[in-house]
């Protein structure tokens, strides 16, 4: 059965969620194609998604809106599972919440069978210098907040929802 793994990145995390998702599907006996959004992936051939954003000033990448968009009819026929990855998702007041994801969903209607907001990371080094600008008028955390085996548990959990 294969299951296209889509992300959209900002700085690089994004990424790795999504290889590790890809990893750990493949252990549990799906064939997940790993893809950018930015190479404009067609989630048609594939029988499930998994598709995920990086969260930037609470909103996911404009090309993954976008790209949702342009495929909605086709994404809509699969099994879909949909995460996050954020630095702002660490933060414990949210309680895995995220305004982004939450937004997301009401304004396009998907209906996923899961839905995910991993920490991502927040490395002023890989930020551009006026998002690095507002983050520290912000006083945000700054490191690496992943926890790529929480992000295995989660593949783990919706492999067999994947299998309609």
């Amino acid at each position: 059965m294969t299951v296209l793994v889509a992300y959209a990145t900002h700085s690089g995390a994004t990424r790795t969620v999504a290889e590790t998702l890809v990893e750990t599907v493949r252990e549990e006996g799906l064939s997940p194609v790993l893809a950018d959004i930015a190479e404009d992936p067609d989630p048609g051939g594939h029988e499930a998604a998994i598709i995920g954003s990086a969260v930037r000033v609470e909103s996911f990448e404009r090309s993954f809106v976008s790209w949702v968009s342009r495929y909605w009819a086709r994404l809509d026929e699969l099994p879909l599972a949909l995460f996050s990855c954020s630095g702002s998702a660490a933060e414990p007041a949210r309680g895995g919440r995220q305004k982004a994801t939450d937004t997301f969903l009401e304004s396009t209607g998907i209906e996923p069978v899961a839905v995910k907001n991993f920490p991502g990371w927040v490395l002023m080094d890989r930020i551009p210098v006026h998002e690095r600008l507002l983050l520290t008028s912000m006083r945000t955390p700054t490191g690496d907040f992943r926890d790529l085996s929480a992000v295995a548990a989660w593949a783990r959990e919706i492999a067999p929802l994947l299998r309609r």
